[in-house]
Order: structure tokens, then C-alpha cells, then sequence
């Protein structure tokens, strides 16, 4: 599948977003009370998955072919859980950084989360969400990119998408960032399995976490509250950003010997000198797809600040 198709399936995901969000707030303004979270996160990848699916089959296109699941060897699946832990002051950096300007979309939705069975959350978010976002992300949209010979630009532009499908700038800014790793974990491995376990094990732990650590937080949050966060806020994000250069580095060294050990050091290391076929992979639909996001994003937080 091309580049174009790529680009479509991305508008038909947020167009599918969109109306799922405008029946949900039908929904609530009919029966008051939040939908369950766990149904809302369902409907949420499958609106994105569909069209994914339904444009891959329609062209005629295999779906093998696009969404590369072939198994990697043992060591690359212990590197992988190496790797996503070397991330974490990565990501909590730049989370950290956004909540200068937005709110934690995902705190704000911790109080559904704890009460639900956490068996029930990992499935949902820790597995599902991940298992559909590789495989529309990772799989249709950066191999449709990696067609034109443009490995690089497919890897950024396939990352900041996976950021904005999120439909929130919280979530798009750590979103992006893990995008690029996840996409490093299939250049280096040439299997979307490789990035699906890192998202997995990313997700899970978050919602381990988040569970063992509830009250606590609470108790932190409530002190916060009393004392202010300004000067602590920043003093932890200049932490996380000297750990998140660390733990970067060391990451890239982890991804780098994956490669090795599954015979792509070679791509790996020509990925800036691949040649290009002059393709420039943005399109129509996909502008239109972007600044409709875009646009949503910020409409929910000037609502959110009335």
C-alpha cells in the first residue's frame, strides 16, 4: 500500500474519532453518567483499527504484507523490556514539560480506573490498545511511508500522527516521543511484534503502578495542593531531563544490538542514507486530517479553561 492510502486511512481514523466522540456526547447528554471506561477505550481503537483494515483489504493488498508480525529471537524480547525501562525518565521528561501547559489526560481518568478490576485495565489498555496502535501505526501507516524509500520522514511523520490520534496535547507530546522508540524497536527488529511488546509492557506498568500506587499519590497530591508544585515541578523536570539523556543514550545502544542480534545492523545504520524516490509523503487528506485534530485538541481545552 502507498503513501496516499496511508495518509487516508490516518483521515478516516479521525474522522472516526470525531463522530465517536459526538455519539458519545449525545450519549451522556441523554443518559447521564460516564460511559464505562473500558467500553469507551474499546470503541476508541476500533474506530481507528476499521479503517485501517478496510482500506488495506480493499486495495487488495495482503495483510501480511503490510503489517510485518514475524517472530524475534529471545535476547531481542529481554532487550525490548530493557529498553522500554531505559525510556521511562524519557517519557515522564516530556509528560512532565506538558503538564506546564495542559493537564495529565490520564490522571484526570484515574479515578475509573481504579475502580475497575485490574485485570479488566491491563486487558484493555495494556494489551488491546497497544496490540491496534502498532498495527495501524507500526504496520499500515510506516510500511505505506517506507515504501517511498523515505525511512527517516516515515519514522517522524508515522510518530507525530501517533501522537495526534490521541486527540489530546498531553498525551500527543509523550505519544510522539514513544512513537519514534517504538518505530527504532521495528527498524531495528523488522517486526511489529518488537514494538507491540514494548507498548505493552509500557501500558501494563503504567496501570501496575498506577494501582499500587493510589493512595499515595492521593497523598501526595493533597500535599502539593497545600505547599504549590512551581519550584518542585521544575526542579523535578530538570532531574528527568538529565536521567531522560542518560537513559536515552543507553536505550539507543540497547536498539542498536537488537539489530545485531537480528541481522539489521546494517539497515539500521543506513537509515539516514536510504535512498529516496522523491516522494513527499504529505497529502491533502492527511492535512486535512491533521488540522481537523488539531483543531479538536485545542476547542477541548479552551472548554476546559471556561
Amino acid at each position: 500500500m502507498d503513501y496516499r492510502k496511508a495518509n487516508r486511512v490516518f483521515l478516516y481514523g479521525v474522522l472516526s474519532t470525531l463522530v465517536l466522540t459526538l455519539l458519545y456526547a449525545l450519549w451522556v447528554n441523554i443518559f447521564p453518567g460516564d460511559l464505562n471506561i473500558i467500553l469507551n477505550n474499546f470503541l476508541s481503537e476500533v474506530v481507528v483499527l476499521v479503517p485501517a483494515l478496510a482500506v488495506v483489504l480493499f486495495h487488495g493488498e495482503k495483510l501480511g504484507n503490510v503489517i510485518i508480525f514475524k517472530g524475534i529471537k529471545i535476547r531481542s524480547v529481554l532487550l525490548t523490556f530493557l529498553y522500554v525501562m531505559l525510556l521511562y525518565p524519557l517519557v515522564t521528561f516530556v509528560n512532565s514539560v506538558s503538564m506546564l501547559f495542559v493537564d495529565n489526560t490520564v490522571l484526570e481518568a484515574s479515578g475509573q480506573i481504579l475502580s475497575l478490576p485490574i485485570w479488566q485495565v491491563v486487558i484493555s489498555f495494556g494489551l488491546f490498545g497497544p496490540l491496534v496502535e502498532e498495527v495501524v501505526f507500526r504496520g499500515v501507516i510506516l510500511q505505506s511511508y517506507q515504501r517511498t524509500g523515505r525511512i527517516l520522514a516515515s519514522i517522524i511523520l508515522s510518530s507525530f500522527l501517533f501522537g495526534i490520534i490521541h486527540m489530546n496535547f498531553n498525551q500527543f507530546a509523550y505519544g510522539a516521543v514513544m512513537g519514534v522508540m517504538f518505530a527504532l524497536l521495528f527498524e531495528a527488529t523488522g517486526s511489529v511484534l518488537t514494538s507491540f511488546i514494548a507498548h505493552a509492557i509500557f501500558n501494563t506498568t503504567e496501570v501496575v503502578l498506577m494501582f499500587a500506587s493510589a493512595d499515595a499519590i492521593s497523598e501526595a497530591q493533597e500535599y502539593l495542593d497545600d505547599f504549590g508544585v512551581g519550584n518542585a515541578q521544575l526542579i523535578s523536570i530538570g532531574i528527568y531531563f538529565v536521567l531522560a539523556i542518560i537513559g536515552t543514550s543507553l536505550a539507543m545502544c540497547v536498539v542498536y544490538k537488537m539489530s545485531e542480534i537480528e541481522g539489521r545492523k546494517a539497515f539500521m545504520a543506513g537509515i539516514t542514507k536510504c535512498k529516496k524516490q522523491g516522494y513527499k509523503l504529505i497529502t491533502l487528506p492527511l492535512i486535512v486530517a491533521v488540522i481537523l485534530a488539531i483543531a479538536y485538541m485545542i476547542m477541548i481545552e479552551v472548554l476546559l479553561s471556561i
